[in-house]
């Protein structure tokens, strides 16, 4: 049983990571999150009152004054590391977005679609048979080092790339040329295959089970998709030849090989890649590479940043990374307090900008691990099952109460007082063993400013 971590000056101020689960989009998870922090006495300021106006709110902000944000969109075929921003950890959210990302990618060959992963339609299919791991490695030499990628122009509406504010897709249905030539972005990619996987056969042979998608384009669809991809092409640029075209009117391939009765094999990549790279992408130029092209099936997010999927099992070196954690906060609250010369205080901009994470995880090099969304979904269960029991005391208790005395027992400042007071959670516990502080700017009124000098 891991030991509570000690608790540093609150409300906190920082980032978290979460481990998302493949399904729901990242601003859902921000919803699920939303009522258990704003509950908590860990990130809600105690002196916050209830305003009287909801609806003038703050970027990022909940109507209690909590701020909340990722630091980069996970769309819901993904999971992995989603960085949580809370209150003054949101203005640092910035540097994820920047920063270089781990990917593990399976790409299921045969198939090419729209969306480039398993939610899209399917533009076409190839022959599969013969494709083998070491096909895959010497394909893998083209996407190494320094490559140049075009935004998608195939996505789950074709295009959701605009130009002049307008979607490409419309472009193309009206029938007119791009004004320019799409832009040609440079990333910086590192990539290794792990593991090649042929198709189930007998159920627990260790096979795939992974299927192609079962839509196909509409033959209006596929006129628009062939008109976009002549106007990429004809607006010129390096975009108009990044990749080989794809020939809607090829006869389809079956997903079970004629020939062998197999289905095709999937294949896992392991990418490190630099800000703004399309990995979908880069799984499917692979399967372009082959000649019989490949989508996307799963996608994992495995580090941004300081923050991984998976950190060490030892449950006291993430206690000990709590306890550094929560005594580097205490340090900067203390020092803010007074004693210090003016020089030594953080002004606002020094604080948005400063370096995360703190010493004790930079120095050491440390990773952090996430948060198992299984933590938050006891915890929102939990929650649930607690407020359904409270209501129906509540109902129960107005018969039975005066207004004054129902408002001492369930008013807002009653369940604000009995949660700041409440032991903490489990997932509360789970989030302080991994949470980064981040540097806080001192305010300093005339008064003050006349004792320090």
């Amino acid at each position: 049983m891991p030991k509570a971590p000690p608790t540093p000056p609150l409300p906190l101020n920082g980032l978290f990571p979460v481990a998302k689960p493949s399904g729901p989009p990242s601003m859902r998870i921000i919803d699920a999150l939303n009522p258990l922090l704003l509950e908590s006495r860990l990130f809600v300021d105690p002196n916050q009152t209830r305003p009287k106006e909801r609806n003038k709110r703050k970027k990022n902000a909940t109507h209690m004054g909590l701020k909340i944000g990722q630091g980069g969109t996970l769309d819901p075929l993904a999971d992995g590391v989603l960085v949580i921003g809370v209150n003054r950890g949101t203005k640092h959210l910035n540097r994820f977005l920047e920063c270089t990302k781990e990917y593990e990618s399976i790409g299921l060959l045969g198939a090419a679609t729209t969306s480039y992963d398993s939610e899209g339609s399917i533009l076409s299919t190839g022959d599969f048979d013969g494709v083998t791991r070491e096909d895959v490695e010497r394909v893998l030499d083209q996407f190494r080092g320094k490559i140049k990628q075009t935004p998608p122009i195939a996505d789950g509406s074709f295009s959701a790339l605009k130009m002049d504010g307008k979607p490409l897709y419309e472009y193309a249905r009206e029938s007119k040329p791009l004004p320019r030539a799409i832009p040609v972005r440079e990333c910086e990619v590192s990539i290794d295959l792990i593991d090649f996987q042929p198709a189930q056969e007998v159920e627990g042979d260790g096979g795939h089970t992974y299927k192609w998608p079962t839509q196909r384009l509409s033959s209006d669809e596929k006129e628009v998709f062939t008109k976009l991809n002549k106007m990429v092409h004809d607006a010129g640029g390096e975009a108009a030849t990044a990749e080989p075209p794809i020939d809607l009117e090829a006869p389809d391939v079956p997903e079970v090989s004629a020939k062998t009765g197999k289905r095709p094999a999937a294949f896992t990549v392991r990418m490190t890649v630099s800000s703004g790279t399309y990995v979908r992408s880069i799984v499917h130029d692979i399967g372009l590479a082959l000649g019989c092209g490949a989508h996307v099936v799963k996608l994992t997010r495995t580090r941004q940043g300081e923050f991984v999927l998976n950190g060490p099992e030892d449950e006291e070196l993430l206690d000990e990374f709590a306890s550094e954690m929560a005594a580097e906060d205490a340090a900067r609250a203390e020092k803010a307090e007074g004693g210090v010369v003016p020089s030594q205080l953080i002004s606002e901009e020094e604080a948005t900008n400063a370096p995360a994470p703190p010493a004790a995880c930079k120095e050491k090099k440390r990773s952090v691990p996430c948060v198992p969304w299984d933590v938050f979904e006891r915890a929102i269960a939990e929650r649930d099952a607690s407020r359904k029991a409270e209501e129906q005391e509540r109902e129960e208790a107005r018969e039975n109460m005066t207004k004054e005395e129902w408002r001492d027992r369930y008013g807002y400042d009653a369940v604000r007082r009995r949660n700041a007071e409440a032991p903490l959670k489990e997932w509360e516990n789970e989030v302080l063993r991994r949470f980064v502080p981040v540097p806080l700017p001192v305010v300093r009124d005339s008064k003050s400013r006349q004792k320090q000098y």
